[in-house]
């Protein structure tokens, strides 16, 4: 099973202590026997002291457990203090049995691992801290950091090592009291400040608040993201004179109207294009960017999913194409917009692109349906043929267009006569012949719900009359297009 596995194997419930020793009387010439011995956590003390005072140094598995064994006496313990494996100083180094005499030996140890481990032991007295303060390497000192019991001024000498790992480390592990983080946070260094914030444990409030009013910007604008803005504050910082207040307001959540009013008019383009994307911007101020000439603003607005359907309006009617072809590429585009997009623009160019995307459009009006109905890609000519407002000549013009994209478009618009009609429906193109079949069938369907709407609103007659009786033929024609 191996050392580790047997012992656990054997720690409930616990050998007898005459069982330990008969073993060691049996097989003290056999290793394996005396690693699991030495190991085992149960282990009598004079019995570790006997395994200790006869050990070869060349036995490290040995070694290395009674260094680690809470059994292990005084006097064993001060045999492995020199052992030449670093492996059996380093089990050694964390055994809270250790008395001030080893403690005092170890930590002069030529090796940085064995120091660090001390350095973390709960019975570490309080001078060594100071002196492992001093270590040259940073793994000790960093290790010192970690201790529950860290003394107040060695906490303090960390923290302000010239070592960046030292010093994040004495900051973001130190669990004394308040007292100490609010004198980091009030001696407005950035570095420590910053190191503050980035602690796992919330902060006081009293901490909390020094930082928010640091002069550091980062520092203010990173402890402000953790509690709300009060009113002061934001207008605080629209009259701030770095930038990066004002970005940081801008994309704050929950902005009154009032300051929200003041930074659309701010003098950084930057300020205003963060206001614009802000989720939370109010309808007022997304008005008024949309009808202004800030097309870096307008482009953000037109960008956000949280503009409203009135500053949407405006900008379909901006005069830049650009903001309009940003509002064609939205997903939740209404009929009102579609409306300006395609019918209330002097340039083509955004009906286009809504063409190229695919966008079922039947209003187009009289003038753009028939200048696209000319247009050089098949694309657009197939949006164009959608509409119901072309004209008969037009719409016999695209039944002979090429394109089968066009005459299939052409072949589902409802305004189509019935020659136009039967014209698709002999089309060479399966597609095409399939649309305008079921043109003629939706057709169909109409015409019987409107005759059995009017034959309702008859009154019935005294007389019996014979219901009239429809054509076989009419019939299979129903049939077909209604199944």
């Amino acid at each position: 099973l191996g050392v580790a596995a047997t012992v656990k194997a054997h720690r409930k419930p616990p050998l007898m202590s005459r069982i330990l020793r008969d073993l060691y009387d049996l097989y003290h010439d056999q290793d394996r026997y005396l690693a699991f011995l030495a190991h085992y956590p149960l282990i009598p003390s004079d019995l570790a002291d006997q395994m200790a005072s006869s050990l070869d140094p060349e036995k490290v598995e040995i070694a290395t457990g009674l260094a680690a064994n809470p059994r292990c006496p005084q006097q064993a313990l001060n045999r492995l203090v020199q052992h030449p494996a670093a492996v059996v100083r380093l089990a050694l180094a964390s055994n809270p049995n250790l008395s001030p005499k080893e403690f005092q030996t170890m930590v002069q140890d030529e090796n940085p691992f064995v120091r660090a481990a001390l350095a973390q032991n709960t019975s570490l007295p309080n001078p060594l801290q100071f002196f492992l303060a001093d270590d040259s390497a940073s793994a000790v000192r960093i290790a010192l950091t970690t201790r529950k019991n860290l003394d107040l001024d060695v906490a303090i000498r960390l923290a302000e090592s010239e070592d960046t790992v030292v010093s994040a480390a004495a900051i973001l592990n130190c669990t004394l009291d308040d007292e100490l983080l609010q004198l980091w946070a009030e001696r407005d260094q950035a570095k420590q400040q910053l190191l503050l914030l980035k602690r796992k444990k919330a902060l006081p409030p009293s901490t909390l608040k020094t930082l928010r009013f640091s002069p550091h910007g980062l520092v203010a604008r990173s402890a402000s993201m953790a509690t709300e803005l009060s009113g002061p504050e934001m207008l605080y910082l629209t009259q701030s004179e770095d930038t990066r207040d004002r970005v940081f307001l801008a994309e704050h959540s929950d902005l009154p109207a009032s300051i929200q009013r003041r930074l659309a008019q701010d003098a950084s383009d930057r300020v205003r294009r963060r206001l614009a994307a802000n989720h939370s911007i109010h309808e007022s101020i997304a008005l008024h960017i949309a009808a202004s000439n800030d097309l870096g603003s307008c482009r953000a607005l037109a960008k956000n999913p949280a503009t409203s359907d009135a500053a949407l309006r405006e900008l379909c009617q901006h005069a830049d194409d650009e903001i309009a072809l940003l509002i064609a590429y939205r997903d939740d585009l209404q009929a009102e917009q579609l409306d300006l997009l395609i019918n209330h623009r002097s340039s083509n160019s955004v009906v286009e692109h809504l063409a190229y995307q695919g966008i079922s459009y039947q209003a187009s009006s009289p003038e753009i349906a028939e200048k696209l109905a000319t247009h050089p890609a098949p694309t657009v000519r197939a949006f164009s043929a959608q509409s119901v407002n072309l004209s008969p000549a037009t719409r016999n013009q695209l039944i002979q267009d090429p394109s089968p994209q066009v005459r299939q478009q052409l072949a589902l618009n409802p305004t189509l006569s019935e020659h136009q009609l039967r014209s698709l429906r002999n089309d060479l193109n399966r597609e095409v012949v399939l649309a305008a079949e079921s043109n003629f069938a939706e057709r169909i369907r109409n015409e019987n719900q409107a005759h059995e709407a009017s034959d309702s609103e008859v009154p019935p007659l005294t007389t019996k009359r014979e219901p009239t009786r429809k054509s076989a033929l009419f019939n299979t024609i129903t049939s077909f297009f209604s199944d």
